[in-house]
């Protein structure tokens, strides 16, 4: 937990300092910020993940998350596999795609890549001492509720780092996976072009509800009114509250196993070594079923042909909004 802060003083690690960060030194702000991916008991509510907090810091910085066309992708499994596969689709038709994902694995410049390469340690500690300022100005926002608070939390941080980065390298999409839930996740200020949700399970039930209609309502809180929805959601429970708030915001609504679907085959271990797992993806075209044959996939399991058949079917979004893809 970060320490105390009167109003109007804030901790020497949000003061904005003289010279460039280094990318170590960039990285000592961020984890000196409240990580809630740290914590073994997550709170979760309006008083910890405030959207008006994040869109108070976006708009101290110019609200860069205005200038981008955002795929926002959410769900219990399957979301980062299948952001991933949107990016890299994207980027092989000829867009520059950035990708906002968590967690790292070793370096937090992980989570924010453009193209498939991460932002290197420069980048990270350009774009911190940008966002310091702003983040000095919240620290020393007066409260009148004690039991909130306007100090930025870091995943709150990078998400706005992540947007400024995509914002200044002028990609054509950014695809933005969700932290958790997504109804108060930080990604949620975007105005995205499509909304995706890959699946619903039991995840974080201390957060999001102790239900699969409580959780796929958590999830679905992403879904934009007249923004098309991409779900791979088989479940009867969360499927029909998905439904449902596509229905109450107006959203074309595709779903796995209705709209597209896949059939899965696993790879077959040969004597010049292990073969690629394979799958076909199945969507509409006219008032027929169109498949597209023998497709490679280097992530086995029928699980990942799932999240790459939520992956084709979010593109073939993008391609009905006019993308050359």
């Amino acid at each position: 937990m970060e320490p105390a802060i009167t109003p109007g003083n804030p901790s020497a690690s949000t003061q904005p300092q003289a010279g460039p960060l280094s990318g170590d030194s960039a990285v000592d702000f961020l984890t000196s910020r409240i990580d809630y991916e740290r914590m073994l008991s997550i709170p979760y509510g309006q008083r910890d993940f405030r959207l008006d907090r994040m869109r108070q810091l976006l708009n101290r910085l110019g609200n860069p998350h205005r200038e981008l066309k955002i795929v926002h992708v959410t769900g219990t499994k399957g979301k980062g596999s299948s952001a991933a596969m949107i990016a890299s689709v994207l980027r092989a038709a000829g867009h520059r795609a950035g990708l906002f994902s968590s967690p790292h694995l070793d370096r937090v410049e992980e989570r924010i890549a453009i193209d498939g390469r991460p932002c290197t340690a420069e980048d990270l500690g350009r774009l911190v001492d940008r966002l310091r300022p702003a983040v000095a100005e919240m620290d020393a926002l007066p409260t009148t509720d004690p039991l909130e608070s306007n100090r930025p939390t870091y995943f709150e941080i990078i998400t706005a780092l992540a947007l400024l980065h995509f914002a200044e390298q002028r990609v054509d999409a950014a695809v933005l996976e969700v932290g958790l839930g997504g109804r108060l996740d930080s990604t949620n200020v975007c105005q995205p072009l499509v909304s995706v949700i890959t699946s619903i399970s039991y995840d974080h039930t201390q957060q999001l509800g102790a239900t699969l209609a409580a959780i796929a309502g958590e999830k679905a809180g992403i879904i934009k009114p007249g923004v098309p929805v991409v779900s791979g959601v088989l479940l009867g429970e969360p499927r029909h509250v998905i439904a449902a708030a596509a229905a109450r915001n107006g959203c074309r609504l595709v779903q796995l196993g209705q709209d597209f679907d896949f059939d899965y085959r696993p790879p077959r271990h040969l004597e010049q070594g292990p073969a690629s797992a394979r799958f076909d993806y199945i969507r509409p075209e006219g008032n027929v079923k169109a498949r597209i044959v023998d497709l490679e996939l280097s992530l086995a399991g029928a699980h990942q042909a799932a999240n790459a058949a939520v992956a084709l079917a979010t593109l073939d979004e993008l391609r009905r909004l006019g993308w050359n893809l």
